[in-house]
């Protein structure tokens, strides 16, 4: 049951208290509760126990000379305390200065004079509650309505009306548009997919909240705001500047740092995105119906923004930009950015500059990356010169200095692509024998035919000597102290970058047991010793050729996953030749 309101009448005169008490009783009856107090710390303490146990006080009335507390201070104390209470003084002694500090500090809802008329005390007291409880109406309907607005602009970002002039909701009607320039952002929890089916539905929503709501400030900080959430992706727009898209970027990584830690120490996995962004011309308007609209952007740059956030699972980093972003920026020097390739993204025909944004990485890496940028930067000039063999071989020194950097292996496995669809003039070939006099025979055969000839006197040196200058095929000796030909062949078949070196086996073994152990670990042929000279050039020209025509067929069969048509060019046009 509501407790009731609550008049409170403050004077230290006894007689006055009662005889006020009698009038109101009178007048309202049980419908509200008569407090008195003869003092004004009696009264301050009564009205805070009011207001402690949820009792409403319409209306407080109090005269002014009383010897602890003049009712002016009182009031404007009591003010503090509930504002929204209509104070009333009785006083035949106040001045008008005191009267319209009141007014002003108290914010005095009537002043009487001593003595009263009974009916001037009932008309301003009940004029006087009618006005709070009036208040109390609109304030709450204030409040509804507050939350209906905020609850309307979780739906529709408050910004995204800012920028079609829509001042009154009554203005929102189908058609509105406006043409803007913009940073677009996407971002996306990389293995959603494969992390959602090890939860319940209710576990991925919480999951998927609790993650947002770590970037969704990150955003509005920097004068972005979400147009849409995507299921576990972001999509957010920047209309003040490119610098604000970067920037909260940057910060989200950083903060998912932070929130992996937190999830790593609950047991959970930590997760990691990928942001990708482009700056770009775009409409904003409504779309839909009279009975359901919604806010939307329709642009190609919106489109290109999602490719390139794409992109950063092919060049294993979490923050792509345009090169109209990078354009965009105000200061370069204060970001550490370095270009990635020139792509060709899926459903566009015109080639697209990509920049890695790496402010975010590890301390370690950050120093790693820009130890070997101006290598990086001259291997992608290489490349798109089509000076693949200098390309490859300054990726490979960034990976000896920062095998983690996933995008200089990109285009060494580029490279190496491209290099391997054409037959060398001189076609590299490794020995591994240990019998010098096998291996003079060869050398000079080979030699003698333009092959490019390497050599190693056992299992060991041949791995080490393989990862430093791949060869085309391997002519490999069985047995060898130490590691034999049979394990050195098992070691190559088991390495991805080593397991398509075709591999021949020169032995001296003839029994049908080894060739078909040979040939189970991954051999292309199997020459049994001693050999024939002819025998041995025809047998390596064959599979040098089958090997290339096996990466020809396989460069084909991946032309879809790549990205840069020029690249796929290049790729049709060995393939042809």
């Amino acid at each position: 049951m509501l407790n009731k309101p609550v008049i409170l009448c403050v004077d230290d005169e006894q007689t006055v208290l009662d005889s006020l008490k009698i009038e109101l009783k009178r007048t309202f009856g049980d419908q509200y509760l008569i407090e008195t107090a003869e003092s004004s710390k009696e009264a301050l303490e009564l009205v805070k126990q009011l207001i402690d146990d949820n009792y409403e006080l319409p209306v407080v009335i109090s005269d002014y000379i009383m010897p602890d507390m003049k009712g002016d201070e009182l009031l404007t104390r009591i003010h503090a305390i509930s504002p929204a209470t209509a104070k009333v003084m009785l006083s035949g002694q106040a001045s008008p200065e005191t009267v319209e500090n009141m007014l002003q500090e108290a914010k005095l809802y009537r002043f009487l004079k001593k003595p009263w008329q009974p009916e001037d005390i009932i008309f301003t007291l009940s004029e006087a509650i009618k006005s709070y409880f009036m208040e109390q109406q609109l304030a709450n309907k204030t409040q509804e309505l507050e939350r209906k607005v905020a609850t309307f602009h979780k739906f529709v970002p408050v910004q995204f009306l800012k920028l079609l002039n829509i001042e009154e909701y009554e203005q929102i009607k189908l058609g509105l548009c406006v043409e803007k320039t913009m940073t677009i952002m996407f971002s996306d929890i990389r293995g959603f997919t494969s992390l959602s089916e090890q939860m319940t539905p209710p576990e991925n929503f919480n999951f998927i909240n609790s993650y947002l709501s770590q970037m969704e400030p990150i955003i509005y900080q920097h004068h972005g705001f979400i147009d849409k959430y995507i299921g576990d992706g972001i999509m957010a727009l920047f209309p003040t500047c490119a610098d604000d898209a970067v920037q909260a970027a940057c910060a989200m990584l950083k903060q998912l740092l932070k929130y992996n830690q937190g999830r790593q120490r609950a047991g959970y996995k930590p997760i990691q995105i990928g942001i990708g962004l482009h700056t770009g011309p775009l409409m904003l308007g409504t779309v839909g119906d009279q009975n359901r609209m919604d806010g939307t952007v329709i642009s190609d740059a919106v489109n290109l923004a999602s490719r390139i956030e794409s992109l950063t699972k092919t060049y294993g980093t979490p923050l792509l930009i345009t090169e109209a972003t990078f354009s965009k920026l105000t200061d370069l020097s204060q970001y550490h950015i370095r270009v990635i390739d020139y792509v060709t993204v899926k459903g566009k025909t015109v080639t697209v500059l990509v920049y890695e944004v790496f402010d975010a990485d590890s301390p370690e890496s950050i120093k790693l990356k820009l130890e070997t940028k101006a290598d990086f930067e001259q291997g992608f000039k290489y490349f798109h010169n089509e000076q693949f063999e200098e390309a490859r071989d300054l990726f490979e020194q960034i990976r000896q200095v920062n095998e983690n950097d996933l995008a200089p292996l990109m285009y060494l496995n580029h490279c190496q692509t491209i290099l391997s669809l054409t037959m060398p003039k001189s076609p590299r070939i490794l020995i591994v024998d240990d019998t010098p006099f096998n291996i003079d025979i060869l050398s000079r055969l080979l030699t003698k035919r333009h092959f490019d000839v390497l050599i190693a006197e056992n299992g060991e040196m041949a791995l080490s000597i393989v990862k430093q200058k791949k060869p085309h095929l391997i002519l490999l000796d069985i047995m060898m102290p130490g590691m034999d030909g049979f394990e050195t062949c098992r070691r190559l078949k088991a390495d991805s970058q080593t397991e398509d070196i075709p591999v021949i086996f020169i032995s001296a073994l003839t029994d049908s047991l080894d060739k078909v152990k040979g040939f189970e670990l991954g051999a292309v042929d199997y020459i049994t010793k001693p050999f024939q000279r002819k025998e041995v050039l025809a047998r390596i020209n064959t599979h040098l050729k089958l090997n290339l025509l096996q990466k020809q067929l396989q460069a084909k069969i991946n032309e879809l996953e790549i990205n840069n048509l020029d690249f796929k060019e290049k790729i049709n046009r060995l393939v042809r030749d």
